[in-house]
């Protein structure tokens, strides 16, 4: 990475790497990467879930991280990547396989789960039922594009989480509008119009939880607005994890690529269940729904499927390999974890937008 190393002092440390490695129990000794921008509630209890597997850690800050293109491998047995910017979690992903790397998850499933206009042709494509969605390549398309989809209609970015920027139209006015203020905005993927049926709820949405081939756990997320997002203020309560709503989540997951994923799934009036989205960058904080034991086996379904990768993904020849990582502000070691789900997670309440452009 870059021909700087880090200088940490994790526990197990050595060989001058300044990535806190430690001898793991399984394994080759090469350490786990995590590559995350915090130590929010869900990285916590993945460093203690990897820890009980006996897998060494290295906790690396991924505004840190720069390497030069030929540069030698790190030594990391895989890489599981939690950035939380959708853009810095792509090129990490990229960045690993480019070192022949294992990474979870991989660059085409972030790719695909970052863009909702990707996402939809994948899901679709694939035979899933998505709500009715329509595309224009610039707002002056987009009363066109509305038009197939019948108001009301929501229109979202193409690129976005946390319920940010969904606009729901109900006329001709706030077509208008909604258009002209993309036509004001700077980017082209922002003039980019996306929009879709407005799916009548039961208010509120489903989240699944995928670790690979497995339906973790499902929730409902209940609010008081049309937007059903946990950042907007709606509740999480379990939700039965019924053989339909597990053939869906992983038909999903499957579709755009596999790995760590949310599935976003709606419940229409009319008896249909659609599925909304797949997220990339999963919190499972509300999908713990405030339940220990919950949340613990979350962390442990996700460190097996990336210890599981490590053992069938693509290999690097560690043996030459030196580590080029800038890696100094954040290192430690898997026994540094807490041995509890923590009660207080520093810095699990809203991200700034600037961290975070498509978690």
């Amino acid at each position: 990475m870059s021909d700087l190393t880090g200088n940490g002092t994790g526990a197990g440390a050595g060989g001058g790497t300044g990535l806190g490695i430690g001898a793991g129990v399984g394994g080759d000794g090469r350490p786990v990467a995590l590559i995350a921008s915090r130590v929010r509630f869900e990285e916590k209890l993945l460093l203690e879930a990897f820890r009980r597997r006996g897998a060494a850690v290295a906790v690396i800050d991924d505004r840190t991280l720069s390497y030069r293109i030929g540069d030698p491998a790190p030594p990391w047995r895989v890489v599981c990547n939690r950035s939380l910017a959708g853009t810095r979690r792509l090129e990490v992903s990229r960045m690993c396989e480019a070192f022949g790397v294992p990474v979870v998850n991989s660059s085409s499933t972030v790719a695909v789960c970052d863009s909702k206009i990707h996402s939809t042709l994948v899901l679709h494509a694939a035979g899933l039922p998505v709500p009715d969605t329509a595309v224009a390549l610039t707002p002056a398309a987009g009363e066109k594009a509305l038009r197939r989809i019948g108001l009301p209609a929501v229109v979202k970015p193409v690129n976005g989480s946390w319920g940010r920027g969904l606009c729901k139209v109900n006329d001709v006015d706030a077509v208008e509008g909604v258009l002209a203020l993309k036509e004001s905005l700077p980017s082209p993927q922002q003039q980019l119009v996306y929009a879709q049926e407005f799916v009548r709820t039961p208010q509120r949405d489903i989240r699944v939880v995928v670790a690979g081939d497995r339906a973790v756990t499902a929730v409902h997320r209940t609010g008081d607005h049309w937007i059903g997002n946990v950042a907007r203020g709606a509740r999480t309560s379990r939700c039965p994890l019924t053989p339909e709503l597990e053939d869906l989540a992983l038909r999903a997951a499957k579709a755009v690529g596999g790995g760590l994923l949310g599935v976003d799934l709606l419940e229409s009036d009319d008896g249909r269940l659609l599925v909304n989205e797949v997220n990339s960058g999963v919190e499972f904080r509300g999908a713990a729904v405030g339940d220990e034991a919950t949340a613990l086996a979350i962390a442990e379904a996700f460190a097996d499927h990336v210890l599981d990768q490590a053992d069938h993904g693509v290999h690097a020849d560690h043996t030459a390999h030196t580590v080029h990582a800038a890696c100094a502000n954040r290192t430690t070691h898997a026994a540094h974890a807490p041995d509890r789900v923590p009660s207080e997670a520093p810095g699990a309440g809203p991200v700034p937008s600037q961290e975070s452009d498509h978690p």
